[in-house]
């Protein structure tokens, strides 16, 4: 109890409340038995919600710091998940810029909060093809992973297709080349754009004015027309990502509880993506979650861990 402070329900306590919750993904009636067997304080589940809930709030001025930074930053990755409130569908959407992460929650699949936060951003949207996400007035670069999986995923399905197998095999010979050049430069346009003259001549041979039977074929061939310019931005601007790896490591967080929890109480799940934000921040700069809450800083970016000592073993 004494990293916790001299109050049990204190502020170190709800910290304390909040990483066995969020990190450690313990239910809420098992951190009340935990509180209990451990510390010798009967508490309620519906108290153990209430600590964690009394943080979220101490904490919302690092979400706003979270938002402001991510909102500075040359490119946002983007993506959502569905979850159960109750029985009903919710929608968990997350942007992050890789360092910072901040979560929402809607009632629909619809991209108008989203559209809402990221009013005025002047960098580049990453994000997969739900077309919610071609509302959002920014540069974007879709995810050409996405695209990959779902080609290979139709591979699979039509094996004797030899018309669909002609069109990956077109995709893959320029896709190949060009991921090379990305594994020995990294994201530099001025060693990557001369790849636009192979996407062009692609889309040439195989998309602009081509005719297909493949129904498979001309599902891709939309595709590709639909998103030309942002499938390939990231070969003329710098340090811009080609796929979304990002927020879906975000979103793993949220994948794991829903499986584990089936379900959320509405100000549960708005208090716990709060701080999941917070959480996956720490994660993703390197940083204890629990030692930045009990720190009383507010601010991910200035909290500096002091590093550990090691000790050395003598030899007997």
């Amino acid at each position: 109890m004494r990293r916790l402070g001299r109050n049990s329900f204190g502020r170190g306590f709800q910290a304390w409340a909040a990483y066995q919750r969020l990190a450690l993904r313990l239910p809420y009636r098992a951190i009340a038995q935990l509180i209990n067997e451990l510390f010798s304080e009967h508490i309620s589940v519906t108290g153990v919600m209430n600590l964690v809930g009394f943080l979220a709030k101490d904490y919302s001025c690092t979400e706003t710091l979270l938002i402001k930074t991510i909102l500075a930053s040359p490119f946002i990755h983007a993506d959502e998940t569905g979850i159960s409130i109750r029985g009903s569908r919710h929608y968990v959407w997350v942007i992050t810029n890789g360092t910072h992460v901040v979560f929402q929650l809607t009632e629909t699949r619809e991209t108008t909060l989203l559209r809402k936060t990221l009013k005025g951003y002047e960098g580049v949207l990453i994000s997969d093809f739900y077309p919610g996400f071609d509302s959002i007035e920014c540069r974007q670069q879709k995810c050409l992973g996405h695209l990959i999986r779902d080609i290979n995923d139709d591979l699979w399905k039509n094996p004797f297709n030899q018309e669909y197998e002609s069109f990956v095999a077109a995709v893959r010979n320029f896709l190949v080349p060009l991921f090379e050049d990305v594994q020995r430069f990294g994201l530099k346009a001025r060693f990557l754009k001369k790849h636009l003259k192979a996407v062009n001549r692609f889309y040439k041979q195989n998309i602009d004015g081509t005719q297909h039977r493949c129904e498979i074929v001309q599902k891709y061939q939309k595709r590709f027309v639909r998103y030309r310019d942002s499938l390939f931005l990231f070969l003329t601007e710098d340090g811009i990502p080609w796929n979304n790896n990002m927020a879906e490591r975000a979103l793993r967080h949220i994948a794991i509880q829903r499986k584990i929890s089936g379900s959320f109480f509405k100000s549960g799940a708005t208090n716990y993506l709060k701080l999941l934000g917070i959480l996956q921040t720490c994660r993703f700069q390197d940083k204890s979650f629990l030692k930045f809450l009990l720190s009383g800083e507010r601010d991910v970016d200035k909290y500096k861990e002091r590093k550990r000592r090691r000790t050395k073993l003598g030899h007997s």
